[in-house]
């Protein structure tokens, strides 16, 4: 074997033990991250059919919705009052109010978390009732685990090795062999099949490799930047890059806060742009500020972000695209690009198909490394069996459990106390019992087809509790709930399709015995 061909060698053997040693957390980040490209849509499915809105009636005036709440929670005004507004993607409004702490209370910062009637002013509900949105989206970049940020960032980082491995190992051929099928045996089928998703998904996988690494380990650069650059001033640091720090605190003098309202309904119409999120500083106090945030939909991921000073009417800060920071502007782009919030729907559906397939190709390269493994005999029976279970219990786990959770927001009751802490420990039990069943049971493949049969079960129920909860009464967000319904029926019968393949085939390592070695880049 000529020096470079051992070099390849020694390339693949690298890229398929990078590969499988991430797997199971690459695929869950994958399997989160393109369920909740549809974030606003999970909590509207959530929400909307238990309170109905009247998209025709005139909203209440957003002051005098503060004004109520402030009058049933005391606000710690030395923190923050923040409110996401309701649009066309969040029925209604949600309210974080920092709250005053009792006399003597020394626990973690309490935070009042509402979701509030845009029309009516009432409270319906905690946020933290609703969970199964962030829930998944906490999973996408932490796994739900103690610094799991960090452990994203790594695996993301690994990721991105295995995609520039990946094109090196195949540059030769990568276009003459993107439409090479070939039927000679089953491993021969699914290598075609890895390499073919590889390919089409290449720009897509490299943009999400990159961001996800930005996003998840960011904050390792941002603490040395502060200790060598700005001698441990953080604060110094975040303002160069664009974040207004308000560090005043309040002067105990009253102050009406009218003049704040009227200038955000003023800068909505000056701009074009609806104000989406308003973020209080001293409320209610001499020293008060407000943050506006607003999204400029003419522009590709412009963000429209104003610093008010309630006294005296001037603007301690701007970004807009007359005023731009250039860190601001790149996290901006990157956010766009990774939760590909800067088109309509039909480009999130793009964007959720190219991530279901990285995830089955994920699942495709364990299986290849599986059959290579047990072909060669390089690895133990041990060893061998682990990977299988793993990738098994936990790929095919989180599947079911993501079933469960949706099932379990839908039958719930609201007045459960700790709802969401009960979501979360349902989707924990389905991961658990579905990686235990991956090792117990022999029969791998008929286990698959069960975890599959259970989870489009699952699915379909979900939906018949649906239109038997609510009898069609989706509180005037028909179409996004029925668009939900519409995906998890379409999940449930991929599910059963994909069993019902299962059911045809014989196992992997029964039909390769006369395959050929995995081809080289150079060969």
């Amino acid at each position: 074997m000529s020096e470079k061909n051992a070099g390849i060698k020694n390339l693949i053997e690298a890229h398929s033990w990078l590969g499988v040693i991430i797997s199971v957390a690459l695929f869950i980040v994958f399997w989160a991250g393109a369920i909740v490209l549809f974030h606003h849509e999970i909590q509207a499915w959530a929400q909307a059919p238990h309170f109905a809105v009247d998209r025709d009636a005139e909203d209440m005036p957003i002051e005098e919705i503060v004004a109520k709440k402030l009058g049933e929670h005391r606000l710690d005004n030395e923190e923050h009052l923040t409110i996401v507004l309701a649009d066309d993607h969040h029925p209604y409004h949600q309210f974080y109010i920092d709250l005053l702490p009792e006399e003597g209370y020394e626990g973690p910062e309490q935070v009042a978390r509402l979701l509030v009637h845009p029309k009516t002013g009432e409270t319906l509900a905690s946020l933290d009732d609703f969970y199964l949105a962030d829930f998944l989206l906490k999973l996408h970049y932490d796994l739900r685990l103690p610094g799991g940020m960090y452990l994203v960032g790594v695996v993301t980082l690994i990721f991105l090795v295995l995609i520039f491995s990946g094109v090196y190992i195949h540059a030769r051929k990568l276009i003459s062999n993107f439409f090479l099928y070939r039927e000679k045996s089953r491993r021969n089928k699914l290598l075609d099949m890895h390499n073919v998703i590889g390919v089409m998904s290449l720009p897509f996988g490299l943009m999400y490799a990159v961001t996800g690494v930005i996003f998840n380990i960011s904050i390792i650069y941002q603490i040395a930047f502060a200790l060598f650059l700005y001698q441990g001033d953080q604060n110094a640091m975040l303002e160069d890059a664009g974040y207004t720090m308000i560090t005043e605190k309040p002067a105990g003098e009253a102050l009406d806060m009218q003049p704040a309202f009227d200038y955000a309904r003023s800068l909505e119409r000056q701009t074009g742009a609806a104000v989406t999120m308003l973020r209080f500083y001293n409320y209610g106090d001499r020293n008060a500020v407000m943050q506006t945030y607003a999204a400029d939909e003419t522009r590709f991921a412009q963000t429209n972000e104003q610093y008010y000073q309630v006294r005296d009417g001037n603007l301690l800060s701007r970004r807009d695209s007359e005023h731009p920071n250039a860190v601001r502007s790149g996290l901006d782009v990157i956010a766009g690009l990774h939760f590909g919030n800067f088109a309509g729907i039909d480009l999130r559906i793009l964007y959720l198909l190219l991530g279901l397939a990285v995830a089955a190709m994920i699942l495709v390269g364990n299986l290849l490394w599986l059959d290579k493994r047990a072909l060669q005999k390089n690895v133990g029976p041990r060893g061998i069996g682990l990977v299988a279970n793993l990738t098994l219990g936990g790929c095919g786990g989180v599947v079911l459990a993501t079933a469960a959770a949706f099932l379990a927001e839908r039958l719930m009751p609201l007045g459960l106390e700790g709802r969401g802490d009960w979501l979360a420990r349902i989707f924990a039990a389905g991961l658990l019992l579905s990686a235990i069943g991956a090792f117990v049971v022999a029969n791998k493949r008929l286990f698959l087809r069960i975890l599959l049969w259970i989870t489009s079960a699952l699915l379909a129920v979900t939906v018949i509790a649906d239109w038997a909860l609510f009898a069609g009464d989706w509180g005037g967000y028909g179409s996004v709930v029925l668009g939900v319904q519409l995906a998890l029926l379409i999940a449930a019968g991929v599910g059963l399709w994909i069993a019902r393949l299962l059911g045809r085939t014989p196992p992997l390592a029964t039909d390769v015995q006369a395959d050929e070695p995995l081809p080289l880049a150079g060969s």
